[in-house]
């Protein structure tokens, strides 16, 4: 375990899953990031749950004990916690061991991994708390289960469950919903911190396009329509689309697998949940990432894409706008002809247009989405 005798700042990080998990996705890598620039000025401990999401087998790492991260930039202590960990006196203990002049929480929900640190953190003077709502607070994530999540943000607000939290918003939109549920809050803006850059841009098999989707197999995904426009557009080139996700709703996926059945437009499969590190050969294979979600706090899938020379097709519920004006791909609205138009430009363009598009998404990325201001904000989260 780290030494508690440092006089570098101390940050506790709770979050639900925590790497070797990745069925979560993106909240995953965003938390990993913010670790691991964290590591480089401060003393970083991250207490997360021992199960991937939707599994009930542990993962294969030692329990309910420090382990030190493998870092080249600091020490990083992280815990998995089996389920008989999950209570108050196991946030008291460790807090009172740790005494971290921050805690930084992952969720707005979460009963073991932000209510109940959250209450247990009160208790100590010194500790500060941040809190990433991780876009559990827009228009869509509030549509699910409305209800249930009315009556909770109602009885935060009049029990002040989050007083004196600030709170961590990736956008400025996320900033605007966490002020319309918490007005006044303190809320300060750190994009979410990518995934490194790759050293090549790899040339890609111009006899076919190969399109990938990156994410959870779940109707939340609305995954349907942007397959549904696929299937329909009228391609230079065949098509092949590649699903990566672990598949959440069975049910979903088999409706998916119908769509594509009984055609020769597209060739389609359904690769499963992967870790990130697994993702390389295939971003190195893609001539566009595909995603029409209703809604995304941040999009690592897509800024990874840009990164790996990926042009990206995405609707317009994403903090990435304007995209054909910068040349990196094409945003558009969830309507049906706007979506069958654009793809039957994109994927009508000759080879020496995609390379210039692969390009400006690599510069874009460079220049836009990884650069010091990113990290500055970030590491500005923990100041007063």
């Amino acid at each position: 375990m780290a030494s508690l005798e440092s006089n570098r700042q101390r940050i506790l990080v709770s979050v639900d899953w925590f790497p070797p998990a990745y069925r979560a996705g993106g909240p995953i890598r965003s938390t990993f990031n913010l670790v691991s620039l964290l590591a480089q000025t401060h003393d970083v401990w991250v207490v997360s749950g021992a199960y991937d999401l939707g599994e009930e087998e542990p993962l294969s790492v030692p329990l309910n004990v420090w382990n030190e991260l493998p870092s080249d930039q600091g020490q990083i202590q992280v815990m998995h916690w089996t389920k008989p960990n999950w209570n108050t006196s196991s946030w008291s203990r460790v807090l009172m061991e740790i005494k971290p002049d921050w805690i930084h929480l992952n969720s707005v929900y979460s009963k073991h991994f932000t209510l109940v640190p959250l209450r247990a953190a009160r208790k100590l003077d010194s500790t500060r708390i941040a809190l990433a709502p991780r876009g559990m607070l827009g228009v869509a994530a509030l549509s699910l289960k409305p209800l249930k999540k009315r009556v909770f943000l109602a009885y935060a607000r009049a029990i002040g469950l989050f007083r004196n939290v600030r709170w961590h918003a990736s956008t400025s939109a996320e900033r605007d919903e966490v002020l319309g549920q918490f007005m006044g809050a303190d809320c300060r803006i750190a994009q979410n911190i990518p995934s490194g850059v790759v050293p090549n841009n790899v040339t890609r098999n111009q006899s076919q396009w190969r399109v990938v989707s990156i994410g959870r197999i779940h109707r939340v995904k609305n995954l349907h329509f942007g397959l549904e426009a696929l299937l329909n557009v009228t391609s230079a080139r065949p098509i092949k689309m590649t699903f990566i996700g672990p598949v959440e709703d069975k049910e979903y996926q088999e409706e998916l697998m119908a769509m594509a059945k009984n055609q020769d437009r597209v060739d389609v499969e359904f690769l499963g949940g992967m870790p990130p590190t697994a993702l390389g050969p295939y971003w190195q294979q893609s001539h566009y990432l595909l995603s029409s979600t209703t809604q995304e706090n941040f999009g690592h899938s897509i800024v990874e894409a840009w990164a790996n020379g990926c042009p990206v097709l995405i609707s317009d519920r994403t903090p990435w706008r304007e995209l054909e004006s910068k040349g990196i791909g094409w945003d558009w609205p969830l309507e049906r002809a706007t979506w069958l138009h654009g793809l039957e430009v994109a994927l009508n363009v000759d080879a020496m247009e995609w390379q210039r598009l692969s390009e400006n998404a690599r510069s874009f990325f460079d220049a836009e989405v990884r650069n010091p201001d990113v990290e500055e904000a970030n590491l500005n989260l923990f100041q007063p």
